[in-house]
């Protein structure tokens, strides 16, 4: 047994429920209760096809199989749903903004473990967090969806790549933009390197919250350098 429980007892920093060292050995839950994590709002998107998140990244084409054609995207989803009433709304601000990016280490690799679709990791070459922009990255100290991918690493053994795409615009931030505005906003807001080293890839991009899709888009736009690769995407969270 870790003695540090003893002198300084992990609680769910949303309940207030002690934490066991036996769920944090066995259960793994590091970092909420399991009763918190069992009430997060899961999208079942791990098992469902033409899901909300595979219908935000459209992109203006006339249906998803389309989409699927032009951006060469094999599969999209998230793992839970965003809602500002609800519990993951703390977890998102907790994650992002309170120093905490261990917690989406956590989630992401939480996010695998519970996955049911035993196919939607095979073929996956490398993964790609959603690049930060390097101002906004200093300002932070890190980009959370690098620790989300870093969880999914852990357990597929799936390399992160964080090396061929970059951020070249720091854009305002997307939730203060309307809806025509969020797509000027991230417009031509990254770039690539070397991209014959990813050529015939297949990709998975990693976001934390998907909203209307328009900075994942922007983002696969720029990656169409990479000759012949696929695309799938995962977010920890898609908002309703």
């Amino acid at each position: 047994m870790d003695l540090s429980v003893l002198f300084y007892p992990k609680t769910c920093p949303f309940c207030g429920k002690y934490i066991s060292d036996y769920q944090i050995r066995v259960e793994h839950t590091d970092w909420i209760c399991t009763d918190c994590f069992r009430k997060l709002p899961r999208t079942e998107q791990d098992l469902t096809a033409d899901n909300s998140t595979e219908m935000a990244l459209l992109d203006g084409a006339s249906s998803l199989s389309a989409a699927r054609k032009t951006m060469h995207l094999v599969h999209a989803w998230a793992f839970l749903h965003y809602e500002k009433q609800h519990l993951i709304r703390h977890v998102i601000h907790r994650m992002k903004y309170s120093d905490q990016p261990e917690l989406g280490y956590w989630m992401g690799w939480q996010a695998v473990m519970s996955c049911r679709n035993e196919d939607l990791f095979d073929g996956i070459d490398v993964i790609i967090p959603m690049p930060l922009h390097p101002k906004r990255l200093r300002e932070r100290g890190y980009n959370q969806s690098e620790y989300i991918a870093r969880g999914i690493s852990e357990v597929t053994g799936i390399p992160i790549d964080t090396t061929h795409v970059q951020r070249i615009r720091n854009t305002p931030k997307q939730a203060l933009q309307d809806g025509e505005g969020r797509k000027t906003n991230v417009a031509g807001a990254f770039a690539v390197n070397h991209p014959e080293q990813m050529y015939h890839k297949h990709i998975l991009v990693v976001d934390d919250l998907v909203t209307t899709g328009e900075t994942v888009k922007a983002c696969l736009h720029a990656m169409r350098a990479f000759r012949g690769a696929r695309f799938s995407v995962f977010a920890l969270c898609k908002a309703q």
